[in-house]
């Protein structure tokens, strides 16, 4: 069994991001180019699952940086101007499949784009426990996301998991 290889998205417990203090300011004002192919994506597939033709992830910046605790691969960070950006770390990046990267983007995006906090329901088949939510606190297992992406992407921009549940209860 293939598992995304990232253990937590930056957010233990029931916080939905890291809001920073007084005194803290946004590292980074524009994007790094790498990661505009997956806004595009973000932004696209939120257009139609949304039924808004013109959504924008907006000024949120995304990142290379110091995720501040090892255990964390990406993070969306809140800052008390209201400014957002998400940092997420290089080394993991590069070794990442292009899956992970686009769950570990779009997880990040759920946080600082959509306020979406964390989901830690899951469904048992029998066998195991599947993750019903992309943006569950320890992320998806990486066959899961691959099996269901379309149903966790629905489920990321509308908050419902209904559609994954119906399918694994027919499986």
């Amino acid at each position: 069994m293939s598992f995304l290889t990232l253990s937590s998205c930056g957010i233990g417990g029931p916080l939905d991001f890291i809001r920073r203090g007084e005194g803290y300011t946004r590292q980074f004002s524009t994007t790094d180019t790498t990661f505009t192919s997956y806004i595009s994506r973000f932004e696209n597939e939120a257009s139609q699952k949304l039924n808004q033709p013109n959504f924008k992830v907006g000024d949120i910046p995304i990142n290379f940086g110091d995720t501040e605790n090892p255990e964390y691969v990406g993070i969306c960070l809140e800052y008390t101007n209201g400014q957002r950006e998400i940092i997420i770390k290089q080394s993991w990046w590069q070794s990442a499949t292009e899956e992970a990267r686009i769950a570990l983007i779009f997880h990040e995006l759920g946080h600082c784009r959509l306020d979406r906090g964390h989901d830690d329901e899951t469904f048992n088949n029998g066998t195991r426990e599947i993750r019903l939510s992309i943006m569950h606190s320890r992320m998806v297992y990486l066959n899961d996301y691959r099996q269901y992406q379309d149903q966790y992407h629905k489920e990321l921009y509308t908050g419902r998991n209904a559609d994954l549940l119906e399918r694994l209860r027919r499986n």
